[in-house]
């Protein structure tokens, strides 16, 4: 690895700083305060099945189109909280986490949620743009503390996690309370990008870790655009284009413009690796697959072979794209290796989970693939879900969750019994990303060798 600021892992304590149809959908129900109900778990390749728990409240929600001006957050917030601990020693700052969300865009009704993984209660959910943005991939900081969304109408929105952070007390407390745009005081900042046709891919570096009071300094956010499009959330132009940005500000610092082909979704997924450069995944585009876009010199190198709708990164740092036979490129021996056997999938995301597994979306649930040998291993089926699962996420404490493809629901997985459990009451779900900070945390604590 190159030289670089150490990088190590998520201590989320407050203060220290975690082809489908795109636009089909419907409503639901949300998880975490109603009475429990039964659901069945299939952990084991032979079909067998175990119990698992639920439970579900009625909601409904729904932004109301107001344009206001978002306010300043420059300032700092505006009411004292109480102090948390996570019992991190000071030169360990890869400690346990206080608090742990995953961020499901509800890709139909132009917002993300807020859910705590422990609770499975929807604890905020927020618009994502003045306008319907159509928002996908969503991606945590290493600290936990933020998440930065992208619409693919073009745009990047930063929300906090946590009320400490925010620059007052009016904010989203669940599915049933979306404020008007530019009145939530947990929306940190948004960044116009007016001549985006797609805006797909967005991926948080980790920035520099302040190894005596465990707080990530200059945290930056990559993304990327496709221009020129007459469709909606696609492109038709002869170049690409990959922005850096201020995590603090949303200040645009840096523009790359790119000579590739932009003929459907330009650029479509990204993930950062332990020297924070940015994977980019270039979808239907033809060759080349992938680029990567180094963090120092700004510089590009293109990728491949390489295939897939999701990407991420394992703890070697290999890069992984999951479509149709998923595999991994190695870029030091710069080849590519697809999985050993066959899945039932057609373009899916993917994450490792603690114990060097890649979990990959398959229809009516997920299928692990071991990071090593490529050998699959587990099955997870869903019952009754007809659905492939899409989004693939890894969550601090381990736990694997499944997003199916634009529904209400979602599943967490049990990396031990792969027993799971399900949320409902997300809106046309749709999501390719690190949308618990998992990979992220993942190549911070544990940067490969050499």
């Amino acid at each position: 690895m190159r030289a670089r600021s150490m990088m190590v892992g998520m201590s989320l304590l407050l203060g220290c700083g975690g082809a489908g149809n795109e636009d089909a959908g419907g409503e639901g129900e949300v998880f975490g305060t109603g009475d429990p109900v039964t659901s069945t778990s299939n952990g084991s390749a032979d079909g067998t099945t175990g119990p698992g728990t639920s439970a579900a409240t009625s909601t409904s929600a729904g932004p109301d189109g107001t344009t206001t001006p978002l306010d300043d957050t420059s300032s700092p917030p505006i009411f004292d909280v109480a102090v948390e601990t996570t019992g991190v020693i000071p030169g360990d700052c890869c400690g346990p986490a206080d608090f742990s969300y995953i961020w499901i865009a509800n890709s139909t009704q132009s917002t993300v949620s807020k859910i705590n993984t422990r609770t499975m209660i929807e604890e905020g959910r927020y618009a994502t743009r003045d306008t319907p943005g159509n928002p996908s991939r969503t991606s945590v900081s290493v600290d936990g503390r933020a998440v930065a969304v992208a619409n693919r109408y073009g745009g990047i929105v930063k929300i906090w996690a946590r009320p400490g952070d925010c620059s007052g007390l009016d904010t989203s407390t669940g599915a049933g309370d979306i404020k008007p745009w530019g009145t939530d005081d947990c929306v940190a900042w948004y960044t116009p990008f007016p001549q985006a046709a797609s805006q797909r891919p967005v991926a948080w570096t980790t920035g520099t870790l302040n190894q005596a009071t465990c707080e990530w300094e200059g945290q930056k956010i990559w993304t990327g655009e496709g221009r020129g499009g007459t469709s909606p959330g696609m492109c038709s132009d002869s170049v690409v284009y990959v922005h850096r940005l201020d995590g603090d500000t949303g200040t645009i610092e840096d523009t790359i413009q790119i000579p590739l082909g932009c003929t459907t979704f330009g650029w479509y997924g990204g993930v950062v690796d332990a020297n924070n450069d940015l994977w980019l995944t270039r979808l239907f585009e033809g060759s080349p697959g992938a680029v990567r876009v180094d963090y120092d010199t700004l510089t590009y190198e293109t990728v491949g072979p390489f295939y897939g709708y999701g990407i991420t990164v394992d703890h070697n740092g290999r890069i992984w794209g999951g479509t149709g036979v998923p595999g991994r490129w190695d870029p030091a021996t710069a080849t590519w290796t697809t999985i050993m056997g066959s899945i039932q999938n057609v373009g899916v995301g993917l994450a490792e989970d603690q114990q060097a597994r890649m979990w990959v979306g398959i229809n009516g649930g997920i299928q692990a693939v071991d990071v090593d040998t490529m050998a699959l291993l587990d099955t997870v089926m869903f019952a009754g879900e007809t659905i492939q699962s899409k989004g693939i996420s890894v969550d601090v404490d381990g736990f694997i969750w499944a997003v199916p493809d634009s529904q209400t629901r979602a599943y967490k997985v049990d990396p031990n019994d792969l027993s799971y459990q399900q949320f409902n009451g997300l809106v046309g779900a749709y999501t390719y990303s690190d949308m618990t900070g998992g990979a992220l945390n993942s190549v911070a604590c544990n940067p490969p060798a050499g």
